[in-house]
């Protein structure tokens, strides 16, 4: 059975890494701040995967990975770089600089013969596919172009859709839940069809029992949390620590 995984995500956006509540962004500081605040060679003994998105509407991929360099330069862990990713230009740019996996999200839906290029070329594992969904009137819909416009079908046949494609993992993104730090979506797990792909759930993860209210489940692999907040200086260190307390199964580096 594959470990469970604490993956930390950074949201940037214009030079800017920013923090999301609901898709809202609000400027937290530059990467000077974040190379203070996280130490990100100390960090790679407390997560197992770094994921950083450029949500800029006018993409400088330069500046990006320049920034990414600054930050993933003195640590050790696996990286996913994503934003925008729609050929396979981008994907190439991201895994032959620095990056491990790439996140893809638009694509799926709107070009997804491009998953099966990027594939083809560096294998499904480094591909993961982000789907972002939200409830309207108790139904989930699954959202594209950062969360911008619906996707017409119903919520499990495009998780059925995606679980076919060439990809390595699944990440479940809660709009509703994003950046509240009140928990994460509970009710996902009462309805999911079934996944042959790691399944990874994103949105409201705020402390350590929010981590262990979803890993207990035997359908979830990972949690992804970009709360750059709730986690600050030892967070993730003492969030480590309080699930292998619990007897959350993951990888120990003791």
């Amino acid at each position: 059975m594959l470990k469970k995984r604490i993956i930390f995500c950074l949201l940037y956006k214009d030079g800017y890494f920013v923090q999301s509540r609901n898709f809202i962004t609000n400027i937290i500081g530059d990467t000077n701040w974040i190379i203070k605040n996280y130490n990100f060679l100390n960090i790679s003994n407390y997560i197992d995967e770094l994921i950083i998105i450029d949500i800029s509407l006018k993409k400088n991929t330069k500046s990006f990975l320049k920034n990414v360099e600054r930050i993933v330069k003195r640590s050790f862990i696996p990286l996913t770089l994503g934003g925008g990713i729609k050929n396979l230009t981008l994907a190439r740019t991201f895994l032959e600089n620095m990056s491990d996996k790439i996140l893809v999200n638009t694509a799926l839906f709107e070009n997804d013969k491009i998953i099966k290029e990027i594939s083809n070329r560096y294998g499904s594992q480094s591909i993961v596919a982000s789907l972002d969904y939200k409830y309207e009137k108790n139904k989930k819909i699954i959202l594209k172009n950062n969360a911008k416009i619906k996707v017409n079908n119903e919520f499990k046949k495009i998780l059925k859709f995606i679980n076919n494609l060439d990809v390595g993992e699944i990440i479940l993104n809660s709009v509703d839940k994003d950046g509240t730090g009140q928990g994460l979506d509970l009710k996902i797990l009462e309805d999911l069809p079934k996944l042959n792909k790691p399944l990874i759930l994103s949105g409201g993860a705020g402390n350590y029992k929010h981590f262990i209210d979803i890993l207990i489940s035997n359908k979830v692999s990972a949690i992804s949390t970009s709360n750059l907040l709730n986690f600050v200086g030892d967070g993730l260190k003492i969030l480590r620590h309080q699930l292998l307390k619990n007897k959350i199964d993951l990888p120990s580096w003791d």
